[in-house]
């Protein structure tokens, strides 16, 4: 049987420092072949005085490298019909400050059935700097989860261009509030949350800035599914899926919940993938579609703000 895809040249390239514009020497690379089981390694090397590397062995199926640079991974996917040769695996200096790191949106998606509720929360972070943020200590994400959630979360984390991969929450100290250690690279990056809670109020706490000008938060729900409450704006339904769309004012918030729905109908046909991915079990079938929503709620927003003023 015919590899579907077959390196037979070297794999070579340069490890890059973006953060300083110079090639990286001593860089630590793994190259992993991809498939039904997960990830292989099957080979390693190291960047040389030039930034310069290759691996020499000839290698089937689609191929991951990763560089392991002051503490964090950097990945390069290699698709079928890649060239193989002059690869540039750009890496960053590391930095415990957020910097230029902020939020940018944030999404939930809440879910009522008779008697629980499906929340569903997105989280997209932008980091317009040339460093990454890491703080395995104190973390990079913060978060108040509802203890009645605290059996039921699930936690997907994607850095730019990756796909998803499960993350893990850890207690940070004070009651219910969860950290992430997650390092923010330059670009986007996104948290994915899952949980489920008893049906009626939904309560809690954002803790990072919630305005229009940081960090927008927007709550979504089925058609026919109202929330009301003190700093909870309706801002009308999505004209295409008739999702309703809230926005919230308000960091601690405490909303009445009204009707039951699911948008699970929307689910996207993930037999239409281009080609197959190596990737942990999905938490949440509508998670995609959730980030696609919240462009659609980003910029339903920005024409109700257009019209108010």
């Amino acid at each position: 049987m015919t590899p579907l895809f077959l390196i037979l040249l070297a794999i070579d390239g340069t490890v890059v420092n973006k953060s300083t514009g110079k090639p990286a020497a001593e860089v630590p690379i793994v190259l992993m072949r991809l498939g039904d089981g997960g990830m292989m390694p099957v080979g390693t090397v190291k960047s040389g005085p030039d930034g310069k590397f290759d691996f020499k062995q000839n290698i089937d199926g689609p191929l991951l490298m990763q560089a392991i640079y002051d503490g964090v991974n950097y990945n390069k996917l290699l698709r079928p019909g890649d060239k193989p040769s002059g690869l540039e695996l750009d890496i960053y200096n590391t930095t415990r400050k957020p910097g230029d790191a902020k939020i940018v949106q944030h999404m939930m998606l809440v879910e009522p059935s008779e008697d629980k509720m499906s929340i569903n929360e997105s989280v997209i972070y932008r980091n317009d700097s040339k460093s990454t943020y890491s703080d395995p200590e104190n973390g990079t994400f913060r978060f108040y989860l509802p203890p009645e959630a605290k059996a039921s979360l699930q936690v997907r984390v994607s850095g730019p261009g990756n796909m998803p991969v499960r993350g893990e929450a850890k207690e940070a100290g004070p009651a219910n509030i969860y950290k992430i250690d997650f390092a923010i690279k330059p670009g986007e990056s996104r948290f994915d949350l899952q949980y489920v809670l008893p049906a009626g109020k939904l309560k809690g706490r954002i803790l990072h800035p919630v305005g229009e000008k940081e960090g927008p938060t927007r709550l979504v729900t089925p058609s026919g599914v109202k929330l009301s409450g003190l700093g909870v704006e309706d801002l009308g339904a999505e004209p295409q899926t008739q999702a309703e769309v809230y926005s919230l004012s308000k960091p601690d918030y405490e909303i009445e919940v009204s009707g039951t729905g699911s948008l699970r109908a929307l689910d996207p046909d993930e037999t239409a993938m281009p080609e197959p991915q190596a990737i942990p079990p999905k938490i949440s079938e509508r998670m995609w579609w959730i980030v696609g929503l919240s462009l659609l709620a980003l910029s339903f927003g920005f024409v109700s703000l257009l019209k108010k003023a």
